[in-house]
């Protein structure tokens, strides 16, 4: 188990091809890269990200997901097609970054009405996506989130049931914002889960860095102990959430003692 953070807590402060040096001076040697936009996705970018990346561990490539993600479950061809253009761009990002995992939103939920979904369907489409995904090497890790399909453990029970070659990411605050206990998104992902992220959640359900909200991440981390779910975890907070890197350095070190107490080292 590692313990990292996401190039997406520094969106807005630092260029993504700037971050891996934070991080090696943070003396953080994990991390999950978000890629923010279009040009991100390109190879010239990516391939230029690989020397700035030097030794760093890339546990995992995110995106922009609702810049194309729900376009792959569309019913048009054409608008699929130009989807998984972009769907294989971030793929090639993952590969050649050295990462296993393409951290995944999937279809989003636009009104308030109740959805009832097809999981054979969902399923099948899933299933060519990490064929595509695995003819680059790199594996889908479905996350859950609040405003998409995958927001309740029960639609991850129903889903990993139609695509036994599906990872999942388990978004701990994600889960709270749901209104959901994240112990229940463990227990329907079980060992399907590549990825934790990390980032609380206040009483005014506003996000916050680790250790200034609500959410108990030791009796969270024990209860990943007891199942022997060891996977690598990335703080992934909002740059809004800290006021310099110091406080976000400190979030690391709070984290990275409170594992460590959970596993006796």
């Amino acid at each position: 188990m590692r313990l990292g953070i996401s190039t997406a807590s520094f969106f807005n402060r630092v260029q993504t091809e700037s971050t891996f040096d934070i991080l090696r001076q943070m003396r953080v040697d994990t991390t999950e890269v978000f890629l923010n936009t279009y040009s991100e996705y390109e190879k010239p970018f990516i391939d230029a990200l690989i020397p700035r990346k030097g030794s760093l561990c890339v546990h995992s490539v995110h995106c922009l997901g609702t810049q194309f993600e729900p376009q792959l479950f569309s019913s048009g061809a054409r608008v699929r097609a130009d989807a998984e253009t972009l769907f294989r761009k971030v793929c090639y990002a993952t590969y050649m970054l050295g990462a296993k995992f393409y951290t995944f939103h999937g279809p989003v939920m636009l009104k308030k009405r109740e959805y009832t979904f097809d999981y054979v369907k969902l399923g099948n489409r899933l299933n060519q996506l990490i064929d595509i995904a695995q003819s680059y090497g790199v594996n889908i890790s479905y996350e859950n989130v609040h405003w998409t399909y995958a927001r309740d453990p029960e639609y991850f029970k129903q889903i990993l049931k139609q695509c036994p070659r599906l990872y999942t990411t388990l978004d701990v605050k994600q889960a709270v914002q749901a209104g959901h206990d994240p112990v229940k998104f463990i227990d329907a992902m079980g060992n399907r889960i590549s990825t934790v992220h990390l980032c609380d959640v206040d009483k005014n359900g506003e996000t916050a860095v680790p250790g200034q909200g609500k959410i108990n991440f030791e009796k969270f981390f024990r209860e990943l102990e007891k199942r022997n779910i060891n996977v690598n975890m990335l703080i992934e907070v909002y740059s809004r959430d800290y006021k310099d890197l110091n406080e976000l350095k400190q979030c690391y070190n709070f984290m990275l003692e409170t594992l460590m107490k959970v596993k006796n080292i």
